[in-house]
């Protein structure tokens, strides 16, 4: 008898970064999405060049750089369909209803 070994991939979930993982409610929640082995992204409007910010609160909970977007101001939806994101948490209605209607991603408001 063969046995087939299935490798499981992390769930990919993702958080908008101005007033949501900026925030302390969101970093816990980014921490108890790290707990439960998923894998964290950001994923933010924010313009590269302001990058600063972001990526010392990436360092701070231990998420890699290369997990970090930054969309330029363009709408978030087709970054989740890019990096295939199962979750992602944003403040903004206007991005999360767009997220669930053009993507398979669940969009979370914050």
């Amino acid at each position: 008898m063969r046995y087939k070994i299935v490798l499981l991939q992390a769930t990919r979930v993702s958080f908008d970064f101005d007033d949501t993982l900026s925030t302390d409610r969101g970093k816990e929640l980014a921490k108890d999405e790290i707990a439960k082995g998923n894998e964290v992204w950001i994923i933010t409007a924010r313009q590269s060049s302001d990058s600063g910010p972001v990526y010392k609160v990436a360092e701070e909970l231990g998420i890699d750089k290369a997990h970090v977007v930054f969309t330029n101001g363009a709408d978030k939806w087709k970054a989740m369909i890019q990096h295939r994101i199962s979750k992602h948490y944003d403040n903004n209605k206007e991005q999360v209803d767009k997220i669930n209607k053009n993507t398979d991603t669940k969009g979370i408001k914050f």
